[in-house]
């Protein structure tokens, strides 16, 4: 590797910054050049988006998102449509992380930087979400709505915990959502309480009941579930708040290489690796192994 690019969000405040900045310094006392190692502020999503794009295009070798799932989702895509050229270095700096969770990045600074050094490369799959992307988890109905109001200034503050704000509220309302999801093998017409669409087996940062599912397998787990009482899920909230559905009666699930989500009455919006995304109609496409991640070398 011989160039590189650190991307954060100049609007994340101080700590990002300093981030940043530990990084470039990481590089060079591991013999880059100042002028090889370049950190990069986007004004929004959208120029994420397009400096990662034109860093893949310019053949810059490493690529480096500073944030969490949706700070990644921006750049990862960025790189894909820019032609796959850079490889992505992870030092998660999000609330939960799923996507570097399931690849079994190191959480601690020195040490995600040592794996982008010394790590080795794992191809693994994206997802095409309308004109949009997604590498870990989709959702619709109650996660979404418990995260809808959840700031990223208090994402940053209580970590997952900002989630809780707003569970009761929204368990109580108990709302359900009248969708189809059709596939090549599937076609459902439902009323559901949740739809959740992952990639990994992580989810809300934490292992879940997706424990086959893999980055690179080329399916998306698909979970819906019909009926969820309020006082069910008062008993079993410290499970849901870990991501563990298993405790819970009437999820359905299958798993697919692609899927159209279309609404049967109000379009719901959905959040896309936890932040605001499309409402419906959605159309979900698998890519396989399609970007290059550096990962901790197998034991």
């Amino acid at each position: 590797m011989k160039t590189v690019r650190i991307f954060y969000n100049p609007n994340s405040g101080k700590k990002e910054n300093q981030l940043a900045e530990q990084v470039k310094a990481h590089f060079i006392q591991n013999g880059f050049s100042k002028e090889t190692v370049e950190i990069i502020t986007p004004k929004n999503a959208d120029h994420a988006f397009s400096l990662a794009k034109k860093a893949s295009q310019e053949k810059i070798d490493l690529v480096i998102p500073l944030g969490g799932d949706g700070t990644l989702n921006k750049i990862i895509g960025g790189v894909f449509e820019g032609g796959s050229y850079s490889l992505i270095g992870l030092v998660p700096s999000g609330t939960v992380n799923n996507f570097a969770k399931a690849l079994h990045a190191p959480l601690q600074i020195t040490e995600a930087l040592d794996t982008i050094l010394t790590g080795q490369i794992k191809k693994v799959d994206i997802c095409k979400a309308n004109n949009n992307y997604m590498i870990s988890s989709l959702t619709l109905g109650l996660l979404a709505d418990i995260a809808a109001n959840v700031t990223a200034d208090e994402k940053r503050r209580f970590g997952p915990l900002a989630f809780l704000k707003d569970s009761i509220r929204i368990l109580r309302r108990n709302r359900s959502y009248s969708i189809s999801l059709i596939s090549h093998n599937h076609r459902v017409h439902l009323k559901t309480k949740f739809l959740l669409i992952t990639m990994t087996n992580t989810i809300a940062g934490f292992p879940s009941f997706s424990t086959g599912a893999q980055v690179d397998d080329g399916y998306l787990q698909v979970y819906t579930m019909e009926k969820l009482s309020f006082f069910k899920c008062l008993w079993h909230i410290n499970d849901f708040k870990q991501g563990d559905f298993s405790k819970a009666k009437g999820i359905s699930h299958f798993q697919t290489n692609s899927l159209t989500l279309l609404p049967q009455a109000i379009s719901p919006r959905t959040r896309i690796d936890g932040d605001k995304s499309d409402y419906l109609p959605i159309q979900l496409d698998i890519i396989p192994k399609a970007i290059s991640i550096i990962v901790p070398k197998e034991q």
